[in-house]
């Protein structure tokens, strides 16, 4: 390729760049620091080969991502299709955490070679795309896609709406179809967009004991969602194991639970303030149906999930029968302290261990004591009593009856 010299004495020249990410790296280290770093040499050392077989330059490596500079855009995508169908095969037989995700973006402009580094806004165009690419795919802008979109045996579809960080000029991206992600769509297209899961709302708040909260929400928008009879909501259970899975991709999700809807959120719980984001997601095509943000009192949360459950039945286009919407409005107590208190009950409860439903049992007796009418609290204490008999944490002769007490 053409290449000159510049005032500063770089050389200036054009070059397809390519940006690797890998997906989940910064969770897995802080999760498990020794098993992360060993992740990360076993990625640099399956990788790097395929980099000099397709005529790339290793620039340099940031942290878990590689710099590369190819000659050509078909190169540097060749390079790409290569690595992701080796990892593909590679985690088909890797245990959970040893498989490895990566993102590629791929740019084509002018860079400033000075030494072994080059500069330039390609470099910032191509880090730009690559974390629009699905974990294993592929994403390329507008100018590498004239050189090779009639070059490669891939299909490749153009994304909407992609307006990069920091760049000032409108760019057009394309991914490139995988055949293992051509099979999920195909199957992804022939889901139900009535069958949803909720995942867990994510906690923003500043204290993380506010997680109880996070997790309530997304229990009672289940509980909520599920008086929607034209609606099939995965329970509880299906969902809670993806809390803490943030490199599983909407698609990857959707195609583990067949369902044609996902509803996504998070939680800021300040004092009595809530700041609650949620955003329903197609799974088939993965644009969003409906998003909304709300800033309300804790004793508005009743009225926020049932909003929610109405927003989407409509943007969902179901026609709520008979009592539904006021089964969804209904509330299970007037007394947002003795709420909280059954979310926190709930939160322990869950854990199932023997302190945490000791811990449980506290929370739900002082939810009642505020509001003795709070059916679902009595019902938290049988079923506490009901784990502490099916656990042999208590006697059978003390806890079953505490257990129908209750019931």
């Amino acid at each position: 390729m053409k290449t000159e010299k510049t005032a500063d004495r770089g050389t200036r020249k054009l070059a397809a760049i390519m940006f690797t990410d890998m997906v989940g790296y910064t969770a897995l280290t802080q999760s498990d620091e020794s098993l992360g770093l060993q992740v990360l040499e076993r990625h640099s050392r399956l990788v790097r080969p395929f980099f000099p077989k397709h005529n790339g330059r290793e620039v340099k490596t940031i942290g878990d991502s590689f710099l590369v500079e190819f000659e050509s855009a078909l190169d540097a995508t060749n390079c790409a299709v290569e690595i992701q169908e080796f990892l593909h095969d590679h985690n088909l037989s890797s245990k959970e955490e040893w498989k490895i995700n990566l993102r590629i973006g791929i740019h084509l402009g002018d860079v400033i070679r000075k030494g072994n580094d080059i500069l330039g806004d390609a470099l910032n165009i191509a880090s730009r795309i690559e974390p629009l690419a699905d974990p294993g795919s592929i994403c390329v802008s507008q100018q590498v896609y004239d050189q090779i979109h009639n070059k490669l045996g891939y299909p490749m579809r153009q994304l909407e709406k992609t307006e990069l960080k920091h760049v000032s000029f409108p760019t057009n991206v394309y991914a490139l179809v995988m055949p293992w992600q051509e099979t999920r769509s195909r199957r992804n297209n022939e889901l139900d967009r009535h069958r949803i899961a909720v995942l867990p709302f994510a906690n923003m708040s500043s204290d993380p004991e506010n997680a109880y909260f996070a997790d309530g929400m997304t229990e009672e928008l289940i509980a909520t969602m599920s008086k929607i009879s034209s609606l099939q909501v995965m329970a509880r259970t299906s969902v809670m194991r993806y809390k803490r899975q943030e490199e599983k991709s909407i698609d990857q999700i959707a195609s583990e639970l067949q369902v044609g809807s996902i509803m996504e959120g998070s939680v800021r719980k300040s004092g009595d303030k809530l700041r609650i984001t949620v955003q329903l997601i197609d799974s088939g095509t993965s644009n969003h149906l409906w998003s909304e943000s709300y800033d309300r009192k804790l004793e508005d949360v009743f009225a926020i999930q049932s909003d929610i459950s109405s927003r989407v039945a409509e943007a969902l286009r179901i026609r709520l029968q008979g009592g539904e919407r006021r089964d969804m409005e209904r509330r299970s107590t007037a007394n947002a302290e003795a709420h909280t208190l059954y979310l926190k009950g709930r939160y322990f409860w869950n854990e199932r261990t023997k302190d945490s439903i000791g811990k449980a049992v506290k929370y739900f007796e002082e939810a009642v004591k505020l509001d003795p009418m709070f059916a679902v609290a009595y019902s938290g204490l049988a079923d506490c009593y009901l784990i502490y008999n099916d656990y042999m944490w208590m006697r059978p002769k003390e806890a079953v009856p505490k257990a129908k007490e209750y019931t």
